[in-house]
C-alpha cells in the first residue's frame, strides 16, 4: 500500500521530520513517504503515485494565508476527495479540508488549544474508523485557527469542550479529518511545543501556564488507536 504524507511545514523545519516519525509510528506504516506542499507540484501525477494520503499540521502557517502553495494544497485536497482514495488529515489538514469544501475557518488566539483535551464522540454516530475510540477520550491539540462552520457534505464525528468541531468524515469518500492530533503522544506534543513556543506564546507568563498544562497532561493512546483503525480501513479499501 503506497502511502504519502503531504507535509505542510517548511522543508528546513525539524518538526517536519518529527511529524513523519510520528505518523510512521502511530500508523505502523514504516515506509510512509513525505513530500512538501511548499515546493512540490500537487498534480494528477502525484495523486496517481500513492494509494493513501496523510495531511498533517503546519506550525508556522495558516490555511487563511495567501501563499500560492496554500491555495494549491486546498485544491489538491479536493482532488483527493474526488479520487475516493483513503485519506487522513490532522489540524491544518482538517482546517484546509473544511475550507476547501466550503466551510468557515477563523482565528481566535483566546480559544487556542495547546496540550491535552477531552474529546467527545457524537452520541449514536457509528463510524468504521472512530468506533475504535471510546465515547470520551483525551487527545493532543495545538492550533490557533479552528473550524467555526462545517462544510456541506460531511458528518461530524467528535466535538470538544473548547472548540466544538473536532472530527468529521467526508460523505461518500474514505476521507477522515480531525482538529486534534491522534498521531501525537504526550512526549511528542511537548517536543513540538518547545520548538514552536514563541509562535504560540510570546508572553512568558502564558508560556509558563502552558508548560504546566503540558507537564500535567496524561498520555493519549486511545486517540492513537484511531489512526491504526484508519490504516486498517484504508488497506481494506485499497485491496478491495
Amino acid at each position: 500500500m503506497r502511502s504519502l504524507l503531504i507535509s505542510l511545514r517548511d522543508p528546513e523545519d525539524p518538526m517536519a521530520e518529527q511529524e513523519l516519525r510520528c505518523f510512521r509510528s502511530s500508523s505502523g506504516i514504516s515506509d510512509l513517504r513525505k513530500v512538501h506542499a511548499r515546493d512540490t507540484a500537487l498534480d494528477k501525477e502525484l495523486l496517481a503515485s500513492s494509494d493513501v494520503f496523510f495531511f498533517g499540521g503546519s506550525g508556522a502557517y495558516s490555511v487563511l494565508d495567501t501563499h500560492g502553495w496554500v491555495g494549491g494544497m486546498l485544491q489538491f485536497l479536493l482532488r483527493v476527495v474526488d479520487s475516493r482514495k483513503p485519506a487522513w488529515a490532522s489540524c491544518f489538514g482538517f482546517q484546509g479540508l473544511a475550507l476547501a469544501l466550503g466551510g468557515q475557518v477563523n482565528r481566535d488566539d483566546e480559544r487556542q488549544e495547546l496540550g491535552c483535551f477531552l474529546i467527545d464522540r457524537v452520541p449514536g454516530m457509528a463510524d468504521r474508523v472512530f468506533d475504535a475510540a471510546p465515547p470520551v477520550f483525551y487527545a493532543q491539540l495545538g492550533h490557533h485557527d479552528h473550524v467555526d462552520v462545517l462544510p456541506p457534505g460531511v458528518t461530524l464525528l467528535c466535538t470538544g469542550r473548547v472548540i466544538r468541531n473536532q472530527a468529521f468524515r467526508v460523505d461518500g469518500a474514505p476521507f477522515w479529518a480531525t482538529q486534534f492530533h491522534p498521531e501525537l503522544r504526550r512526549a511528542t506534543t511537548l517536543e513540538r511545543w518547545n520548538y514552536y513556543r514563541q509562535h504560540y506564546a510570546g508572553d512568558p507568563e502564558r508560556a509558563a501556564r502552558i508548560d504546566k498544562l503540558m507537564e500535567e497532561s496524561p498520555d493519549t493512546p486511545e486517540a492513537e488507536g484511531i489512526i491504526l483503525q484508519f490504516v486498517k480501513v484504508a488497506r481494506e479499501t485499497v485491496e478491495g
